[in-house]
């Protein structure tokens, strides 16, 4: 089974955009702040997205955006030299900040140039703002966005929770299999409660929004639920410890084939589990080979962990600080 929030976070991430505008009662938003490895917060969230959207970066499968890492660090070496800014090494000092800021109007060409550490003003962008279709920071404000839906396994009438961007404060459509349409309001613009509909038959169900702004399904976002008479939840991770490269997880949940997706990679094969404790090593993590030779042991960081089975997908990543 594909979960649905990793289906949903790898399609409708890839659409995302920044649509500018010089309007004087836009929002602004802007990146102020030198970004390197272990940098925190929405800025980061911003300026991956834009990597994402640009083919520079590719988040590991259903984590949350906000931590820049090693891979986030590699992409912006990326993005820097197809951008002119030198020595590219992954630091998003304020050249880098100046560079971004001017790809966002299209009347400022990029050139050649040299980053620095030194602090310089601060360069903003504006974001054409909705009044009835707020959206999230760093997703276009004409654009309606569907990235997940929690949890995964419900029964008809239960209330999921989706995430997205560009919705309705008064008016969405949720469509499961494009019928069966429930009305939504949201005070946000991306979070949704919906009731799934009474008397659903039980199977896996594509959900879509739509309002003013269009269809989530232009975004091909394969976000799914599966309604059934006997739900299990997803998984859970309470605790975890690390011993030499051997990480033990501890929580609920857990199958006898579970898919790990981490910043330093996927699993290669599923690992079994006893349902309550799951252990797996650091080294055979996917891309654990190609950041250690960055890294060379040295360097303390964040490991983001998500357990995927067939009943779902932890909703929000455990963090994990190792050593690599």
């Amino acid at each position: 089974m594909r979960s649905p929030v990793i289906a949903a976070m790898f399609s409708a991430i890839l659409a995302l955009g920044f649509l500018v505008s010089s309007v004087s009662s836009a929002n602004a938003e802007t990146i102020v702040t030198n970004l390197t490895v272990g940098s925190r917060g929405v800025e980061v969230s911003t300026l991956q997205q834009v990597l994402v959207f640009q083919g520079h970066l590719v988040m590991p499968a259903g984590v949350s955006y906000g931590y820049f890492g090693f891979l986030t660090r590699a992409a912006v070496a990326k993005w820097q030299r197809a951008n002119g800014v030198a020595p590219a090494l992954g630091y998003f000092g304020p050249i880098s900040q100046a560079v971004f800021a001017k790809q966002a109007s299209p009347t400022s060409p990029t050139s050649s140039v040299k980053e620095t550490f030194p602090s310089e003003t601060p360069i903003s962008f504006d974001v054409v703002p909705s009044t009835d279709t707020p959206h999230a920071l760093g997703m276009r404000a004409n654009r309606i966005m569907l990235f997940r839906a929690f949890p995964f396994e419900v029964r008809s009438g239960d209330i999921i929770t989706l995430d997205g961007s560009g919705f309705s404060k008064t008016l969405n459509k949720v469509y499961f299999d494009g019928s069966y349409a429930v009305t939504a309001t949201s005070t946000n613009g991306f979070v949704l409660e919906v009731p799934v509909p009474a008397g659903l038959a039980e199977g896996e169900y594509k959900l879509s929004v739509s309002n003013a702004l269009g269809s989530s399904d232009n975004l091909d976002a394969k976000v799914r639920i599966k309604v059934t008479n006997n739900p299990q939840p997803a998984p859970t991770i309470e605790s975890a410890s690390i011993n030499g490269d051997t990480v033990t997880l501890t929580g609920r949940g857990f199958t006898s084939s579970n898919n790990l997706f981490t910043t330093l990679g996927d699993s290669s094969n599923p690992i079994s589990s006893d349902s309550t404790t799951l252990t797996f090593r650091v080294t055979d993590l996917s891309r654990y080979g190609q950041i250690k030779q960055f890294t060379l042991g040295k360097y303390q960081t964040a490991l983001w962990i998500f357990v995927q089975n067939e009943h779902g997908i932890n909703k929000e990543p455990y963090e994990l600080e190792i050593i690599i």
